[in-house]
């Protein structure tokens, strides 16, 4: 059996601000990651590939794995996940903007809302499903129909993982009180429960269904500000305005918007201060964003 983690880390525990330097989240994300992969090479999984948002600490990693890892790349989300895995992992996930107001580091695609960057986004919808990163994982997860067992995280993202994905195991490391601050689990006492959470989270293998959005798939994102929405418009071709803060792109189906999500998510400026002073037009989503799926050079290439 082949399973596939995608990692991220605002949602490990005691990870809870980078106004404190990020402090330790490089090392407790991957305390989890370690334990949950060899509870899972314990149980006699054939091969683990990890795909990692964020830095972690390879050289604790049970050396059967495979890590994908840098940007920008195709596919974000799910890079090398195909039809023959299993099934998928989300771990060290957070809640989404726009949903329950209470997720430690809530966020649906970087900036974050509050920190009031021109870019920020307040909500985004597949079709009529508002969803965060777990949502997008899932869809994406979903076009090779490989379904997302597994959540763990804040707590709050795991309530909205159970609600848009029924029967999947969720594991809740830690509990946000606001945007910056959350009750969590000590790093061990997290790797252990996530670990735990992964072997039954085998269980759900063929019982939990994949995440599938069949047909054209309209992608509506909602911003903090009118002039965003705007940006937006001006950048991507075929964009709708539904109203003064939102706009939304339909695709022929979850594959095409996959392949696009790169143009969608325009590079910017390194640091929030920065955003407002970005003197480009920007796409949907901005930051770390993947490449487009096909490159069309202007000429030719050479021949040889």
């Amino acid at each position: 059996m082949k399973i596939y983690i995608l990692a991220d880390q605002e949602g490990v525990a005691c990870v809870f601000s980078r106004r404190e330097g990020y402090v330790g989240a490089s090392e407790y994300a991957t305390m989890e990651l370690a334990a949950i992969c060899e509870a899972l090479l314990a149980q006699g999984i054939d091969e683990i590939v990890l795909n990692t948002i964020h830095t972690m600490q390879y050289e604790r990693l049970p050396k059967p794995v495979e890590v994908i890892h840098g940007l920008p790349r195709h596919d974000l989300f799910t890079e090398g996940l195909d039809e023959s895995f299993a099934a998928v992992l989300l771990v060290g996930f957070h809640a989404m903007a726009g949903g329950r107001e209470k997720g430690c580091w809530r966020h649906t695609i970087l900036p974050h809302p509050i920190t009031r960057a021109f870019s920020s986004v307040e909500g985004a919808w597949l079709n009529e499903y508002l969803v965060g990163e777990i949502g997008f994982a899932a869809a994406f997860a979903g076009i090779h129909r490989v379904p997302v067992v597994l959540v763990t995280g804040d707590y709050w993202g795991c309530l909205e993982a159970a609600e848009l994905l029924p029967g999947i195991e969720t594991v809740a490391v830690k509990t946000g009180l606001s945007y910056f601050s959350a009750r969590s689990l000590t790093p061990q006492a997290a790797a252990e429960a996530a670990a735990a959470g992964a072997v039954r989270a085998l269980e759900k293998v063929g019982r939990v269904k994949p995440f599938v959005l069949s047909g054209p798939v309209t992608l509506k994102v909602q911003y903090t500000f009118a002039e965003r929405a705007t940006a937006a418009m001006a950048a991507v071709a075929g964009a709708e305005r539904i109203d003064e803060f939102t706009v939304a792109k339909t695709f022929p189906d979850m594959a095409a918007l996959r392949d696009n999500f790169g143009n969608l998510r325009a590079p910017e400026l390194e640091v929030y201060a920065r955003d407002v002073d970005f003197p480009q037009t920007t796409g949907l989503f901005t930051r770390l964003g993947g490449e487009p799926f096909e490159s069309k050079p202007t000429f030719p290439p050479p021949s040889r």
